[in-house]
């Protein structure tokens, strides 16, 4: 077993940024065949995940970009309404479990993390269930079948189309992973996924506004899964970036 100090070596040999918070952090990362991905939220959520012990999928009509699964460049109106329609019909029977491949970016937990008040949940999650999203600076080119139809577009085309957004999202540094809602739990119009071998919960990690007793939080993570390192973070004193309180480290 490798001393604490090794752990970010590890980190960067799979893949991971030397600076990626649990890295810095010092927690191990799981085998080669998973990635550790991260979901922020509002600590009421994070709470209710935890106790619930599932994640809310999401849909793309109610993503943040009103982009998705919009990004073809076409100027005929046939052919905007075959990819709205795309859309439509993916919506209709497929949602998304959005994650982050790092905790460490402010701009996320001002975003998504209820303005640094919030909590981090980091999952482990296979290589295969997750897409990486790509971010450019232009739409995508791509011919469309003539009859405007969605499903004239190229499958190759619609494989882009979910995985590709604006630049300007960059700082997201995303993964998704595409859950069929039948494969999921419903509740209403709501859906779940529950925690499992393939979205198994590592870590738990306030943010440095939240108000929340960690030993109450590391209490309940604990009690359910007992593997989860559940820590504080802070903000940085030397650059702009969110990072681990060393004193709350299990």
């Amino acid at each position: 077993m490798p001393a604490h100090n090794d752990y970010r070596d590890i980190w960067i040999e799979r893949g991971y940024k030397s600076d990626m918070g649990s890295a810095i952090a010092c927690l191990p990362p799981q085998n080669a065949d998973v990635i550790r991905v991260y979901h922020l939220t509002t600590a009421e959520y994070a709470i209710s995940n935890i106790a619930l012990g599932r994640l809310k999928v999401a849909r793309f009509s109610d993503l943040n970009d009103p982009f998705e699964l919009l990004g073809l460049n076409v100027r005929e109106r046939s052919k905007r309404r075959s990819t709205r329609d795309f859309k439509d019909t993916y919506n209709a029977h497929t949602g998304l479990l959005c994650f982050s491949e790092d905790w460490a970016e402010p701009v996320m937990w001002s975003h998504y993390g209820m303005k640094h008040r919030g909590i981090c949940l980091g999952f482990n999650v296979p290589r295969a269930k997750l897409q990486k999203v790509q971010y450019e600076d232009d739409r995508i080119r791509s011919q469309l079948g003539d009859s405007g139809d969605p499903i004239d577009i190229d499958p190759s085309v619609k494989s882009l189309l979910l995985k590709t957004k604006s630049s300007g999202w960059r700082y997201e540094a995303e993964y998704r992973q595409f859950v069929p809602l039948a494969d999921a739990t419903s509740e209403g119009r709501l859906h779940f996924l529950p925690f499992g071998k393939d979205l198994e919960l590592a870590e738990v990690i306030l943010g440095p506004l939240c108000e929340l007793s960690l030993r109450t939080i590391r209490g309940l993570a604990t009690s359910r899964y007992p593997h989860a390192a559940t820590f504080r973070s802070r903000l940085a004193f030397g650059s702009y970036k969110v990072v681990p309180e060393a004193t709350s480290i299990p």
